[in-house]
């Protein structure tokens, strides 16, 4: 892999990075003479040492060069465990590929932005590529004189266990032969038949799919445990029937339409998060920019008696409720025809069985505690709360907001009848957030602990809310535990 056949901008790329550079500077005529006693200890390590040094490289032309060491590392880095190309030109690539022993270990291709190949070319990098067997398989290209009507060929990758494609959008890649072995699956901006090749893929445990570019997306898989998927498009349709998937990662840039619908059968799934965009609004204000729900799970030991009447204790893993974590920002503008209510969007996530809500708030200077309630009473199983403020984002509410309506909220009584557990991290001391308290305090009669970390403000103002209401507090509630700590970490004590 020398530098002869490189383009004048890829071998500026080179000299930029230090693991290229080798081989590309100028080399001095003077030689070292050697004394006797300098002998080669690296080279007489065994080769399997030797592969895994070349492999830490990162780098195959670094690897490729260390073949100027001595004859012991002459043709060594062909067998390399691990192989980085990048800041290389085409025909450089397919006469490195031609070079690479049989089944090659993992292969990680980027050809620079400045060589777009075209289909047909990246048809024959890929034809090049399978032969070698690769265990992994990275490819990231840019294509050029795309249409929505080019294919790329994907050849038989028989022994590949790990597969990650990234090329133009409008590149579309029909289903391909034997993939057998296929166990993680990576797809970048290219479109592929998901309906055609996932039954081609019985072994499919991770499969993630980086800027999809429809409105729809059908994933049928039997054997998949991970799934990742980012849209930027707004999506009208999913459509996921996994039986053991158990993480789920859906991020929806632009949105959702007005017609989006979602099945979703996964039900061993503990794990699954989603980002919806700009579209989800409640409160008049308030917007979710993230929604990530996880199962909460425990072992417990239970008596199971085998053929021999052996009885043992085996542990099981048993569900035990979920954890709800919004993100949550206050917002000035809504476009109209945007929002979509709170209600509808926690609905498509299939909340069941609520036991942990966490709260992310940038409150922005605006009162949060209605919004609060408002989710308490849409999540009446919450057994701990936990709410905690952006300290650094603090803006004037400006006047006439809607922020603190209706105005009888802090007289209000809600159903939390289980919460037992209450955490406010962040917490000003402002006459708001103590009205919040108060409603928690005097409607969950089952409340155990409340624990505040108060900001960096409450110190410095002795006459706010908290210091001349919370001792009082304290006092009519004392079956609640009460952990109040100040910015930097010291317990108060309040009367």
């Amino acid at each position: 892999m020398a530098a002869r056949g490189a383009c004048g901008e890829c071998r500026k790329w080179q000299l930029d990075r230090d693991c290229c550079r080798v081989g590309l500077l100028r080399r001095s005529t003077r030689r070292l003479r050697r004394r006797a006693d300098d002998a080669d200890h690296i080279s007489s390590l065994p080769d399997d040492l030797l592969l895994q040094i070349l492999a830490g490289l990162g780098c195959a032309r670094a690897a490729a060069n260390t073949s100027l060491l001595s004859r012991r590392w002459r043709g060594l880095w062909t067998r390399s465990p691990q192989l980085i190309f990048h800041e290389i030109t085409p025909e450089q690539l397919h006469a490195a590929l031609g070079q690479i022993a049989r089944p090659a270990g993992s292969l990680r291709i980027s050809i620079p932005i400045h060589h777009m190949l075209t289909p047909d070319r990246i048809s024959s990098l890929l034809g090049a590529a399978a032969p070698l067997a690769p265990a992994e398989l990275s490819v990231d290209i840019h294509a050029d004189g795309c249409s929505d009507a080019d294919a790329v060929d994907l050849p038989c990758f028989d022994r590949t266990a790990s597969l990650s494609l990234h090329f133009d959008p409008r590149l579309r890649l029909p289903p391909a032969g034997d993939l057998t072995a296929l166990e993680s699956l990576s797809f970048g901006s290219c479109h592929m038949a998901l309906g055609d090749l996932l039954p081609r893929c019985p072994c499919l445990r991770k499969l993630s799919l980086s800027s999809w570019q429809y409105d729809s997306i059908t994933v049928h898989s039997t054997s998949l445990q991970e799934l990742y998927v980012s849209a930027p498009a707004h999506l009208r349709r999913v459509d996921i029937v996994a039986p053991v998937l158990k993480k789920l990662t859906f991020s929806s840039i632009q949105g959702i339409s007005d017609e989006f619908s979602l099945s979703l059968s996964a039900p061993l799934v503990v794990d699954h998060s989603w980002y919806f965009g700009s579209w989800s609004t409640f409160g008049g204000i308030w917007r979710v920019w993230s929604l990530q729900l996880k199962t909460l799970g425990h072992f417990v030991q239970t008596q199971q008696t085998d053929s021999r009447e052996d009885t043992c204790l085996q542990p099981q893993h048993r569900a035990h409720g979920n954890i709800l974590l919004l993100r949550i920002g206050a917002e000035q503008n809504f476009s109209d025809g945007m929002a979509v209510t709170f209600e509808q969007e926690i609905s498509q996530s299939q909340v069941r069985n609520l036991s942990v809500l966490e709260l992310k708030i940038v409150p922005r200077g605006h009162v949060y505690g209605a919004m609060v309630l408002d989710l308490l009473r849409f999540c009446t199983s919450v057994q701990k709360l936990k709410v905690e403020l952006n300290r650094y984002q603090r803006k004037a509410c400006h006047v006439n907001c809607h922020c603190d309506q209706p105005n009888n909220w802090k007289d209000q009584i809600i159903s939390v009848t289980v919460l037992k557990e209450v955490k406010i991290d962040g917490f000003n001391g402002e006459d708001h957030e103590v009205g919040l308290l108060k409603v928690l305090l005097r409607c969950a009669a089952l409340l155990q602990s409340v624990t505040m970390n108060l900001s960096r403000n409450v110190s410095r103002r002795r006459s706010c809310s908290a210091y001349m209401e919370l001792p009082s507090l304290l006092k009519a509630h004392p079956s609640v535990k009460f952990n109040i700590y100040s910015w930097c970490g010291d317990q108060v004590l309040f009367g």
